[in-house]
């Protein structure tokens, strides 16, 4: 069964995700979401311009946790589409044996071998962010969005992601993401729907206003939870965690 998820992206280290994870509880019925961001840069051996974000390829299977509340993802971003199949198959022996799966942070992926993927992989999740970039493919019609995520993903996505900021911490417009979850929810499909954009505690309310009609929603939050040296601020993602739980449970 597909969980609903509370997701922090940009951590580096495991110990970070165990005092994380150590604010969910066990009846929860949400699950945290571990991001763990990954480039085709990074997954070739080079740095990236935010290593305090991206960590190295042969670390990143460290990174997560065995923990009956984690959701251990990639987010992998690739400038080479064409072959994200056999990125993918890499990235699977990278992630180690704690992966569960990944986000897609690619503006429309070629869904042919993805699908080839999926069906060698049945076990792995998939999120599909859909991106500045993706709005923009679609002109920013969210029945041109439903459409496609209907006809070319939705045998093989779990979740799609509305995340206009991209991790750079832009405030999410509950409004528009209102009318983009609406579109996608009357095509009835087997998808879980997730939205992000500039959150933390304090812009929570953001996406509060969205659960009366979507209560089952994902969030994800990047941007909003660094600090001045762009690590991830522990105490302020804690806080965003209890403000996600607490407004899921009202």
């Amino acid at each position: 069964m597909r969980k609903s998820y509370i997701g922090v992206t940009g951590g580096t280290t495991i110990e970070v995700a165990n005092s994380l994870l150590g604010v969910m509880p066990v009846e929860s019925n949400r699950l945290l979401m571990i991001g763990v961001l990954v480039s085709s840069k990074t997954a070739k051996g080079l740095q990236n311009k935010r290593p305090n974000r991206y960590p190295k390829i042969e670390c990143v299977k460290g990174i997560f946790p065995s923990h009956s509340k984690a959701l251990n993802l990639i987010h992998y971003h690739t400038k080479e589409p064409e072959t994200l199949k056999d990125q993918l198959v890499t990235l699977v022996k990278s992630g180690g044996s704690r992966l569960h799966g990944f986000q897609l942070n690619v503006a429309w992926p070629p869904p042919g071998p993805l699908r080839e993927f999926r069906m060698e992989y049945p076990f792995v999740q998939m999120v599909l962010q859909i991106g500045n970039r993706a709005f923009e493919l679609i002109e920013h019609s969210p029945q041109r969005l439903a459409r496609k995520v209907a006809t070319e993903y939705s045998d093989f996505v779990d979740y799609i992601l509305l995340d206009p900021s991209g991790g750079e911490g832009k405030a999410m417009d509950t409004e528009i993401a209102r009318s983009y979850l609406e579109a996608l929810g009357a095509k009835d499909m087997d998808i879980g729907l997730g939205v992000a954009g500039g959150l933390s505690p304090a812009t929570l309310h953001l996406a509060e206003p969205l659960l009366k009609d979507f209560p089952e929603l994902s969030i994800d939050a990047e941007g909003g939870l660094r600090d001045g040296e762009d690590r991830l601020n522990v105490p302020l993602t804690q806080e965003y965690i209890r403000g996600a739980l607490k407004m899921f449970s009202r």
